[in-house]
């Protein structure tokens, strides 16, 4: 399924950036989705999570902008072991809308907009709910980046469709990060959807059928 997916995509740069972006397919529906891979990830990673999209739907998978040693790239670098914090993710989320209409032409501030992350991408996927008003978000194994609930402070997100999946035995990142996401933005309104299971640093099964479901309209 990921492999027709990709052959179903093409390489678009925008002013240094790269993303992977599928056109849709019939008459366009006004929805883009954002795939948005964690640490070491790139633009090829994400599209197992776009198997139940809307074929009439812009998918875009950008590539994180900062390359690791190890291999892949990454959207920020921690420094000393300390996570980079909201201010660095917002920088990126706001740098990604800019490049948006480079990659999806149709792309406006009116535009249906959601947003997949996993992990780190999961991370910068929360900034996006304080630079825009994306219609669902679906932060996988992640974490709130530091001092965002200052940054939430004086904000709803009234309307806000949000499903947040984490594994209990995740040894990257802890499962009382996403619960504690899923606290924090049910108590600033927003319709929150959590599954947990187990599995580790990954998309459980049961949680996977979850996220197909959340992502129909």
């Amino acid at each position: 399924m990921q492999i027709r997916i990709l052959e179903e995509t093409k390489i678009v740069e925008s002013k240094g950036w790269i993303a992977r972006v599928r056109p849709p397919s019939g008459k366009w529906n006004g929805r883009v989705v954002l795939l948005l891979h964690g640490w070491t990830g790139d633009e090829n990673i994400m599209w197992i999570f776009a198997r139940r999209l809307p074929t009439n739907s812009w998918m875009v998978a950008p590539r994180g902008p900062l390359s690791l040693p190890e291999g892949g790239y990454t959207w920020v670098v921690p420094k000393n072991g300390v996570r980079p914090d909201i201010a660095q993710f917002s920088n990126r989320a706001i740098e990604i809308l800019k490049r948006l209409p480079d990659w999806v032409p149709e792309f406006s501030d009116n535009t249906r907009l959601d947003i997949i992350g996993f992990s780190q991408g999961a991370a910068l996927t929360y900034s996006f709910c304080l630079e825009t008003s994306p219609t669902k978000v679906a932060p996988l194994a992640g974490y709130l980046p530091p001092d965002y609930e200052d940054r939430l402070n004086n904000r709803n997100l009234n309307g806000l469709q949000v499903f947040i999946a984490h594994n209990t035995d995740d040894a990257v990142v802890s499962v009382e990060e996403s619960k504690k996401a899923a606290s924090l933005f049910i108590a600033k309104g927003a319709n929150v959807q959590y599954c947990d299971s187990t599995g580790g640093h990954k998309l459980s099964s049961s949680c996977f059928h979850g996220l197909d479901e959340f992502l129909l309209d």
